[in-house]
């Protein structure tokens, strides 16, 4: 059974995503030369864009891994259940994550009652999130 190649694929995410929070801090924001709000919430919107791609097939390839050794004939009872589980497991919380992601960053856009930062602040939190928390659980949104 292949499930020395999934917990690696999974420790190698992990790695991976805590290794990018950590950088991420350090790491040049990608719209920060923009001159207007404007083109710094389109800049963000489209870098929101990319991460939620990458992150969005991380999530999936992971999970499509777990399907494919359930699906294994080696696999069998437990493990079978146990890999099945894990695939919409890993589907689930990246529903959830995106989810928690959106809200917490409306309450942020929410909270600038006055001025034109508000939508940019609400783009700014979500490309941030990625860096700062790696997505929730890890698949690097």
């Amino acid at each position: 059974m292949r499930t020395l190649a999934a917990t690696a694929l999974v420790t190698l995410t992990l790695s991976f995503c805590f290794g990018a929070s950590l950088a991420g801090a350090e790491t040049e924001d990608p719209c920060s030369k923009k001159n207007s709000n404007m083109e710094m919430r389109e800049c963000y919107a489209r870098e929101q864009a990319r991460v939620n791609l990458e992150t969005d097939s991380l999530a999936s390839k992971i999970a499509n891994e777990f399907r494919k050794e359930a699906q294994d004939p080696v696999a069998k009872g437990v493990a079978t259940d146990t890999l099945s589980k894990a695939a919409a497991a890993v589907t689930q919380s990246q529903k959830t994550w995106k989810d928690y992601r959106d809200q917490h960053c409306s309450a942020v856009e929410y909270s600038w009652t006055t001025g034109s930062g508000a939508g940019t602040a609400y783009e700014v939190l979500h490309v941030r999130t990625r860096t700062s928390a790696s997505a929730g659980t890890a698949f690097c949104l």
